[in-house]
């Protein structure tokens, strides 16, 4: 038995959530324009982009046309008169997108000669193409962000009447600004390198773009189910192993869509059916299911496109921050993997059957192993040596395409291999109407945010509130971040947190990439944490299990996560930053505290434990967590208390038994 698919099967699955499937005609329309806008990328990745307005307008205005043709007015399908009506809104909407994101294409000169004027003609396609830019929101990431943006610029307009109210100190006191302008606002949002045309558009329209179209591409290559078959043949035969097998597999396509969302609807219609069918119950596999996929975007070598987006805002390389990001990602799947360990000694779990486990000969052959390997070494390799990220983009999409089509001699098996790469790019291109909708509504409130200055309002709360108190102010930092990312996709949770959050922590002395890095990882965590957790609802619904309970077994395996991101703002070591000796004692230190954790949480260790042993293991964790070697020690030595006890219990039992 196999759990290999068509090769464009995953792809399509991602794609198609909640899309019209048109045919005939308008399908070979909406195919091309998919096609031109993935063709668009890789031509920029390589020839280098558009200068900054234009690159970013013709990038949305591809995206507002597959939105508003894929997507409709409404879930809800109707027919008759009412359904004609809503056609003409999306016709409507698709030439008003390319209006006012062509006018922009065509007019760039005059834009930048013209920095501070704007005609009546202007001011009507920057608020329509603000209109667009909330729509197409609503219709692809729900009506939370575009609410939330509208907010935001509700609080821009009227600003200069709230009243200073001291409600908690003189520092929750001063609320209002001056305000804006409907114009003024208009003029930044569309005639600016700000607002719908802000650097976080910049991002989307090539660092994350090409990354997303390169995944979508070894996706199409098959490199997706050799990669299913190597975490079978090498995690399925231990305990619980198709658990672990969730957890690389998610790993893997969650680098590559960034969102633990799409990578929950993806891959776990393949690995909690098998979970479900080898007896984890319905709960366990789906948080499971949802706690891998959440780490898939803090995994280097191509972590979620926020990691591009922190990378833009601290003005270093890509590479550094996946760099830094290695240590937490191993720290955290190393957590994840002795959970399940634990959990599924406990419970004792099957294996997964031999029959789904290939020959690693088979597997490995070079026509499935090096379509996947080149391309990624080589992607590394570039960025390593100093290339841009689209450019190593491009150069491992045209060898990872070159070797995929032409490693066979056969005619016919090239043209069904081209065939795949064009429908690959299809569904790629309509995949990117997920991403670029959110990235643009982030924009819009970051640049009010800065506008209206309440980034620096919330960051003094924080500092006042925390007294200076930098565990208070990192718990207050991480409840924010929690509470920003509640329904919101990732990068817009970690664009918000980002502005709000992370200037007070750095004006307290923390390192800026630890701070960063501390922001991302809580607002990856939104996707689990109750009581609003896409993640966790998406699995659940697969598994069709309780999603409180669901949550709460998610919690409990990503418990490290939550911990993680206090170890290294404090350790950064821990980010591989300071001297080899500091980085090898600290990882080896954690990696301990992380066992305890995950036996402690999970309660077994050589077999089940009472609460007072789960107490001593996690408090014998969290000492391990720290930098004084004394507390480390003492953390240890309690840990190899509980486990010489519970060895000591288990030997005398097997000894009455005996007896």
């Amino acid at each position: 038995m196999s759990l290999e698919t068509n090769p464009n099967e995953i792809a399509e699955h991602s794609t198609e959530l909640d899309q019209h499937n048109p045919n005939g005609t308008w399908k070979i329309i909406l195919s091309t324009v998919a096609i031109l806008f993935v063709m668009f990328h890789i031509y920029t990745g390589f020839a280098g982009p558009l200068p900054n307005l234009k690159q970013r307008a013709v990038h949305v205005g591809f995206a507002l046309i597959l939105t508003f043709s894929l997507i409709g007015f409404m879930k809800k399908k109707d027919k008759g008169l009412w359904s004609s009506v809503l056609l003409g809104i999306d016709i409507l909407l698709i030439i008003m997108a390319i209006v006012s994101c062509g006018y922009i294409l065509f007019n760039y000169d005059w834009i930048m000669e013209h920095p501070a004027e704007s005609t009546n003609l202007q001011l009507f396609l920057g608020t329509a193409a603000f209109i667009l830019a909330l729509e197409a929101g609503r219709r692809t990431i729900g009506i939370i962000f575009p609410v939330l943006t509208l907010l935001f610029l509700f609080y821009a307009l009227f600003g200069q009447y709230i009243p200073d109210i001291p409600l908690i100190g003189d520092y929750l006191s001063y609320w209002g600004h001056r305000g804006f302008s409907m114009k003024h606002i208009i003029q930044v949002m569309y005639l600016s390198d700000q607002g719908l045309w802000g650097f976080v558009t910049g991002v989307s329209s090539t660092i994350v773009a090409i990354f997303i179209i390169f995944g979508g591409f070894l996706l199409s290559t098959g490199a997706g189910n050799t990669f299913m078959d190597l975490a079978l043949r090498f995690t399925g035969k231990f305990f619980g192993g198709a658990a672990k097998v969730s957890v690389v597999v998610s790993a893997f396509f969650g680098m590559l869509s960034g969102s633990a969302v799409a990578n929950t609807a993806t891959t776990g219609n393949f690995t909690i059916p098998l979970m479900k069918k080898l007896k984890y119950g319905n709960e366990f596999s789906a948080g499971v299911e949802a706690t891998a996929s959440a780490g898939g975007q803090i995994t280097p070598p191509i972590m979620g496109s926020a990691a591009f987006l922190m990378a833009e805002l601290l003005e270093i390389p890509y590479i550094e921050v996946a760099v830094c990001a290695l240590i937490p990602a191993y720290l955290f799947f190393t957590s994840v993997f002795f959970a399940i360990h634990f959990e599924s000694a406990r419970r004792n779990l099957e294996r997964v059957p031999d029959d789904y486990i290939k020959r690693l000969g088979e597997i490995l052959r070079p026509s499935r192993s090096i379509p996947l390997l080149i391309p990624v070494i080589l992607l590394i390799g570039l960025m390593v040596k100093g290339y841009t990220p689209e450019t190593s983009a491009f150069w491992a999409i045209a060898v990872l395409s070159t070797l995929h089509v032409f490693s066979t001699f056969s005619v016919s098996e090239i043209k069904k291999r081209a065939f795949n790469l064009i429908k690959g790019m299809d569904n790629v291109g309509r995949s990117l109407i997920k991403v670029v909708p959110l990235l643009v509504c982030a924009n819009i409130i970051v640049s009010l945010i800065t506008l209206t200055g309440i980034g620096v309002n919330i960051s003094e709360i924080i500092i006042g509130l925390s007294g200076s108190n930098t565990y208070l102010a990192l718990g207050l930092a991480a409840i924010v971040a929690l509470m920003l990312g509640m329904g919101v996709p990732t990068p817009a949770a970690y664009l918000l947190s980002a502005a709000v959050v992370a200037p007070s922590l750095i004006h307290m002395g923390f390192n800026p990439i630890a701070t960063h890095m501390f922001v991302l990882y809580f607002a990856i965590l939104s996707v689990l944490t109750p009581p609003v957790c896409p993640g966790v609802f998406v699995a659940a619904g697969i598994a069709e299990a309780d999603w409180l309970e669901t949550a709460w077994i998610s919690v409990r395996l990503a418990i490290v996560k939550y911990i993680l991101p206090f170890m290294f703002i404090f350790n950064t070591s821990l980010l591989l930053l300071g001297p080899v000796p500091n980085i090898i004692y600290s990882v080896t230190t954690a990696t301990v505290g992380v066992y305890m954790i995950a036996a402690g949480s999970m309660g077994y260790l050589v077999k089940s434990l009472g609460v007072g042993m789960r107490i001593i293991l996690v408090a014998g964790a969290l000492l391990c967590f720290t930098n004084d070697p004394i507390k480390i020690g003492v953390g240890i030595i309690l840990g190899c208390f509980v486990f010489i006890y519970e060895k000591s219990v288990v030997k005398h039992n097997e000894m009455k038994i005996a007896a």
